[in-house]
């Protein structure tokens, strides 16, 4: 275990989180009155020490004020002088000077009780930027107590500081009540509660919180990307496919990943031709490779749909990817399928050219075309060249065609006499 998630869990225990600043019910304390008097020559050096700071004369403005804090002061003009010191540093970019003043200045609890919750708000806000988490959470927490109407980056201080020590469930209702209160939604507090769905894995809120998302920001490629990847975790694929569609449909898929991914899932769901449709024109455009792997997902697609047209074009391009003649066999069946004959005995020949693991399926289709095409002589022969060559089952076929193209034979002698 590091040490840092050990201190972590040692420390934690010792902090209260009931989230008693969610409730819009809760107490509302009020801080005692304190004197604040200030004498006239300390107002006077400290409106003159404010001037420089407008006028972002720091070196002179830490000179001043350090003269002053050496001046005999009541409680109250430390406690200004204290947090004119905080307010040099933060502007110099000092934070962890600007918070040890602060914090003397807090400490004399002289304040007025709107400047002292000022204080504690930017003390927070401090211990956050520098990494001091707890801190900020405890500071933040202690400067609810006293205010009526927090405003939502309040909130989100507390959330945010909660995620940054990954104690996501801690801090997500902080997150949530922000975005509850802002007037505008607010890009990045909705990823934070993204990020912590994400993290718990919990997918079916990560969907819900993209859906509202995206009601906000639609023209946003990755949200439809990562909603759809929500849903894929959720193996609610019809929903996935939607999602992606919609992307792909509002030109907001460009990514290759992404299209090839619509593609295989819309062969999944059974839409081969929208799928066949993506493919070809991502092709066309040069989005994807056209190159035998897509080409192969491409014909499948034209097969499933029943495109034996486009299939047959897509065969045509695989062709010379191959070394032997499977392609053109392949384009045999389909147009046996189709019933065009003589473009089943031409891509059939080609396949005996270009070479098959199995001769006999070229044969078998030769010769089933020539019968369909009366040419009963070259059937005979194709037929006589399976029952050589075949196995036990295509010699049976092959003879009970034989026997078939025997008697067309006889048939057409007889009418002929």
């Amino acid at each position: 275990m590091r040490l840092a998630t050990l201190i972590l869990i040692l420390i934690a225990p010792t902090l209260s989180f009931a989230q008693e600043e969610l409730n819009d019910d809760r107490e509302i304390l009020k801080r005692p009155d304190v004197n604040a008097a200030m004498s006239e020559p300390v107002y006077k050096r400290l409106s003159a020490i404010h001037d420089q700071m407008g006028e972002d004369k720091l070196v002179e403005a830490l000179v001043a004020i350090g003269k002053l804090e050496n001046q005999s002061l009541s409680k109250y003009e430390k406690a200004l002088v204290q947090q004119t010191f905080g307010f040099i540093y933060a502007q110099k970019g000092d934070e962890k000077q600007a918070i040890q003043r602060f914090e003397q200045s807090l400490a004399l609890e002289s304040l007025p009780g709107s400047a002292h919750q000022g204080m504690l708000y930017s003390l927070a806000g401090l211990y956050a930027a520098q990494e001091q988490y707890l801190k900020s959470i405890e500071t933040a927490r202690e400067w609810f107590r006293y205010e009526a109407d927090p405003a939502p980056d309040a909130y989100m201080l507390i959330g945010s500081s909660f995620a940054q020590l990954e104690r996501f469930d801690d801090a997500l209702p902080y997150v949530l009540k922000a975005i509850e209160k802002a007037d505008e939604p607010r890009e990045n507090w909705y990823m934070l509660v993204l990020a912590i769905h994400f993290e718990k894995e919990r997918f079916r809120a990560a969907a819900d919180t993209l859906v509202t998302m995206l009601q906000h920001w639609p023209e946003k490629p990755r949200y439809w990307d990562m909603l759809a990847g929500s849903y894929l975790e959720l193996e609610d694929d019809k929903r996935a496919l939607d999602t992606m569609m919609v992307s792909y449909t509002n030109g907001m898929m460009t990514n290759p990943v992404r299209i090839r991914a619509l593609v295989q899932l819309g062969m999944m769901r059974d839409m081969p031709y929208t799928a066949g449709v993506i493919l070809d024109k991502e092709m066309t455009k040069g989005t994807l490779d056209d190159d035998e792997e897509n080409l192969k997902v491409l014909l499948q697609a034209w097969l499933s749909a029943h495109e034996f047209d486009r299939a047959v074009e897509v065969i045509n391009r695989l062709a010379p990817y191959a070394d032997d003649g499977e392609y053109f066999l392949q384009a045999a069946q389909i147009y046996n399928e189709t019933g065009e004959w003589e473009k089943v005995i031409d891509n059939a020949t080609k396949a005996m050219q270009g070479g098959l693991k199995k001769p006999v399926d070229a044969l078998m289709l030769m010769g089933t075309a020539y019968t369909e095409l009366d040419q009963l002589n070259n059937a005979r022969e194709a037929f006589l060249r399976v029952r050589e060559t075949g196995d036990s089952s295509y010699r049976r076929n092959a003879e009970s065609w034989i026997a078939f193209v025997d008697e067309k034979r006889q048939l057409a002698r007889a009418s002929i006499q």
